[in-house]
């Protein structure tokens, strides 16, 4: 093992659903409706017919957050991201933003080539865990 990662803790972060990822959606939900009411009360209803089949579509996709249950592993230098049964090994990006309340976290996936990325707020995992993980990736930076 290098010196590097001798005296750093593992990282085993497994994600649930989140109450501030909710809220925020619900409030997108009633920025949308607010909108196309806004649209509406200025005589443009032909866009607001056209619109609505658009944005429904688009909250309905946003409703569900499709990494939930996903475990983010750091061991050694070495980084996985397993969910649904596969685990993939990747690397965080410098497009990573840490903020008290979210991690935006980007990476790259090593084996596969396209990368991806994980919003993890602050009540979707463990708050140790989640407080080492933005010191793993602050001293990766």
């Amino acid at each position: 093992m290098s010196a590097r990662y001798s005296n750093s803790p593992a990282l085993h972060l497994r994600t649930g659903e989140s109450r501030l990822r909710t809220a925020l959606y619900y409030a997108l939900c009633l920025i949308c409706v607010y909108a196309l009411w806004l649209i509406f009360t200025r005589g443009y209803v032909v866009l607001v017919v056209l619109l609505i089949p658009l944005v429904t579509g688009l909250l309905w996709h946003l409703r569900r957050d499709p990494l939930v249950a996903v475990e983010l592993r750091w061991r050694q230098g070495l980084w996985t991201l397993e969910h649904a049964g596969v685990q993939r090994v990747i690397l965080p990006t410098r497009r990573s933003t840490i903020t008290p309340w979210v991690i935006y976290l980007a990476f790259s996936d090593l084996q596969a080539g396209p990368g991806g990325h994980l919003w993890l707020y602050v009540d979707c995992a463990c708050s140790q865990q989640l407080r080492r993980l933005r010191v793993r990736l602050t001293l990766d930076r």
